[in-house]
């Protein structure tokens, strides 16, 4: 789990396994290790990890916050009536939540650039 979090939120980011390296000052073979679930870095490295990505340990192993828990209620509550929802893959449906939360994301940053040139 581990492993599969630290890819998908670098490739997030867009950022490169060797990009991902320098920032948290390890060799590339190193941070490639990481994600091919090979090696787990010690607890420096894994605060590093989880700062920069603004995430917390649970979240990077895997485990689910409190805040996950409302999330997949908002998700039931948000897509209930649309068909077909319940046959897409827990994944499938995962990206979609991404997708739109990235698209909020978006948005919000667009908005506080628009402010800020006011």
């Amino acid at each position: 789990m581990f492993a599969s979090n630290l890819q998908r939120l670098r490739k997030q980011k867009r950022l490169t396994q060797v990009e991902m390296a320098k920032i948290l000052g390890v060799a590339k073979t190193t941070y490639a290790s990481y994600e091919q679930n090979r090696r787990m870095p010690d607890n420096v490295i894994q605060n590093k990890i989880a700062d920069y990505f603004n995430v917390t340990l649970d979240e990077l192993h895997g485990r689910e916050s409190k805040e996950q828990h409302s999330f997949k209620d908002a998700k039931t509550l948000m897509f209930a009536d649309k068909e077909g929802w319940d046959d897409l893959t827990e994944e499938e449906q995962n990206k979609i939540w991404q997708e739109l939360s990235d698209l909020a994301d978006f948005y919000i940053e667009k908005e506080k650039r628009a402010k800020g040139e006011k």
